[in-house]
């Protein structure tokens, strides 16, 4: 593992702010025990932060002080166990030469690095935020939007209902019940048909009935005296609405067949799917 490139992380910092969570925290506090140089840039953070906090005259948060203070006692503890000299060390003085001062630019500089490495993380953090932010909001639009076309379909179908349910009720319809069974196009087809004989108005609603190719259409045929009269298509995919169709007279029967697209004069018989007689 590249050391340097974890220190250049950025972690680091954050560990020191208090901005990682948990697992990130011990895998700090895991790599500091394992790599001395780890220990001391994290070392080095602390001081800078005190640092910058004193020259602010910006006491410093309770939330760093606290971290650090923890972080220096462990040390301490850990010194005070393991490196507890034999003897005591003296220090040894050496006159007629000048001890250089500290240089306090130094902590400036890396107090200045520290702040500018952190400002460049939390403008990243922020900006990544704003762009997560920013997208939500344009899904939410979407979706929106495909809500708002689906509750106008909805309307639309609610007032062809109302529409056929208003007719129905204020009518007098007799039903007539088609089915399928006996014919080999569709055997489980089930559709009934609601006659006004004296408005002559006829209603449908389709119970059953397969869906066809973009080539064909169900047609709906009155079967009189004079023969079939198609009275109007039928859609298959309309199973709650109540379709309204041509008006019929006279009719003994209804039928449904499959014709080409847009319907035919007269039916085909070979592909009749259901009848109902008119009792």
């Amino acid at each position: 593992m590249d050391i340097q490139d974890y220190i250049s992380s950025g972690k680091l910092e954050l560990f020191v702010l208090g901005d990682l969570n948990e697992t990130e925290q011990q895998e700090v506090l895991a790599m500091a025990k394992k790599y001395p140089e780890i220990e001391q840039e994290i070392t080095a953070i602390e001081e800078a932060m005190l640092a910058i906090d004193e020259v602010s005259g910006i006491s410093p948060s309770s939330g760093i002080k606290n971290k650090i203070f923890e972080t220096l006692e462990a040390e301490n503890k850990k010194h005070s166990a393991t490196d507890i000299p034999d003897k005591p060390l003296q220090k040894e003085v050496r006159l007629g030469k000048e001890v250089p001062l500290a240089n306090p630019w130094k902590t400036f500089a890396v107090a200045a690095s520290v702040v500018a490495l952190v400002s460049v993380f939390v403008a990243i953090y922020y900006a990544n935020q704003y762009s997560d932010a920013e997208e939500r909001l344009a899904i939410s639009l979407q979706q929106n939007g495909v809500l708002a076309e689906e509750i106008q379909a909805n309307q639309v179908k609610l007032k062809s209902l109302d529409t056929g349910m208003e007719k129905f009720i204020t009518g007098n319809f007799d039903k007539i019940p088609m089915k399928g069974e006996g014919f080999p196009m569709q055997e489980d087809a089930l559709v009934d048909v609601f006659w006004d004989k004296e408005s002559k108005e006829v209603l449908i609603s389709v119970n059953q009935l397969a869906a066809l190719d973009e080539e064909n259409d169900y047609q709906l045929w009155a079967i009189g005296e004079d023969g079939p009269i198609g009275i109007g298509l039928v859609n298959p995919g309309k199973r709650i609405d109540l379709q309204t169709m041509n008006i019929a007279s006279g009719a003994q029967a209804f039928a449904i067949t499959i014709e080409p697209k847009g319907g035919s004069e007269s039916p085909t018989l070979e592909k009749l799917v259901v009848l109902g007689e008119v009792s």
